[in-house]
């Protein structure tokens, strides 16, 4: 079998809480792995391991592994009796063709089990002689080309050299649901993954212009939607709504602050299907200044339509951070795609400082709650995406 010891980060500072933390995790990883064949998960005192066949492909293991929020870092690990002439038996072989007589090392030892007969620095000071006496190595204490980390824990000992780091944040469906409100655009996608990596799952919801059921399932945001849910094979729902009630009330209406209503619009409807769907806030990829519906004004105003808390967790992002993020995370190519999104066509000149009495007034001359009721009555089309 092939044996990695997985670490996770600020939730062992959960206290009484942790266990739940851990569970979740486990199986996150548990549903991430199992078309994989033969993987296990356990839960022991601090840290998790994954045992898989040594059929299985370690590239993909590693690669799936990366991308599950709640673990710090993995790694690739030998795992012995807690004896420490096995542990240097182990030690030495893993350090054979790896460190060389010009390769700089160190041993770091983590001594879990507070039993073991040596500290943690005497294991690392005599496995290190014992490396030193076999490859002449040079032994460097600070930034050296190679660590062999030893940690002993009461179940077994492992030791392994190369380190992966993991994606941190909190276990998926930790945190509860909320319903992102995706554009065609790379931002919002960025911002439903910083809610998952919050431990949040994620339903979707996108005003569109498409004519045709079959063009609503082929558009690009399903795509958008499942590449953001994909690492962690979660399920979810994407509820593509049309903006053409919307677009015949303003069909003859030149105003400037026509997108500051039309997003407040969309929050209008996003409060009520985020209650069908028991989400506890709305995600939006707002980022201070980008555009004009996202200066401080304008996204004051437009907050008020809706009672629900609106997440942002882009607002204080330069636009090369969101885009090294979506390239990061596969959604960037998806985003630039043509597309006509409504969010983008209402007003030629939109107004960057929306005053309260405009507002009022236009959504009062359209009937706004009307339009609200409209859409939800007939122009929702709701897709599963499930794995």
């Amino acid at each position: 079998m092939q044996t990695y010891i997985i670490h996770y980060g600020e939730l062992g500072l959960k206290g009484h809480n942790r266990i739940d933390f851990e569970r979740r995790l486990v199986n996150n990883i548990r549903t991430v792995l199992t078309d994989l064949g033969d993987c296990t998960v356990r839960r022991l005192h601090s840290y998790l391991v994954v045992e898989a066949a040594t059929d299985t492909p370690s590239e993909v293991l590693e690669s799936r592994l990366r991308r599950i929020f709640g673990i710090a870092y993995f790694a690739p690990a030998r795992v012995v009796p807690g004896e420490f002439e096995t542990i240097a038996a182990a030690a030495l072989e893993l350090a054979d063709g790896v460190i060389g007589p010009t390769t700089t090392f160190k041993v770091a030892t983590n001594r879990g089990n507070k039993r073991f007969p040596m500290t943690s620095q005497e294991v690392s000071r005599e496995i290190g002689a014992y490396i030193v006496e076999r490859t002449h190595a040079p032994v460097r204490l600070v930034a050296p080309e190679v660590t062999l980390t030893i940690q002993i824990y009461p179940e077994a000992t492992y030791l392994f050299i190369r380190r992966i780091p993991g994606a941190g944040g909190l276990p998926v469906g930790i945190s509860g649901r909320v319903l992102t409100l995706l554009s065609g655009g790379i931002d919002s996608p960025v911002a439903a993954h910083m809610l998952l990596k919050r431990g949040c799952t994620s339903d979707f919801l996108h005003f569109h212009l498409l004519p045709t059921p079959e063009a609503i399932r082929a558009a690009k945001i399903v795509g958008m939607a499942r590449a953001v849910l994909a690492p962690h094979r979660l399920a979810g729902t994407l509820f593509m709504v049309s903006a053409a009630p919307f677009e015949s009330a303003l069909a003859t209406t030149n105003s400037r602050v026509i997108t500051v209503v039309f997003r407040r619009f969309i929050l209008r409807v996003a409060e009520r299907l985020a209650r069908r769907r028991k989400a506890l806030a709305l995600v939006t990829g707002d980022s201070v200044g980008q555009v004009a519906s996202q200066t401080l004004q304008n996204i004051h105003l437009i907050e008020q339509a809706t009672t629900w808390p609106i997440l942002r967790p882009l607002i204080g992002w330069d636009k090369i951070e969101i885009i090294n993020l979506a390239q990061a995370i596969d959604t960037y190519t998806l985003s630039i795609q043509p597309y006509q999104d409504p969010c983008s066509i209402h007003s030629h000149h939109p107004a960057t400082w929306a005053r309260q009495e405009e507002v009022s007034e236009l959504e009062a001359q359209i009937n706004v709650a009307a339009l609200v009721e409209e859409t939800l009555s007939g122009y929702v089309e709701t897709l599963p995406l499930t794995w």
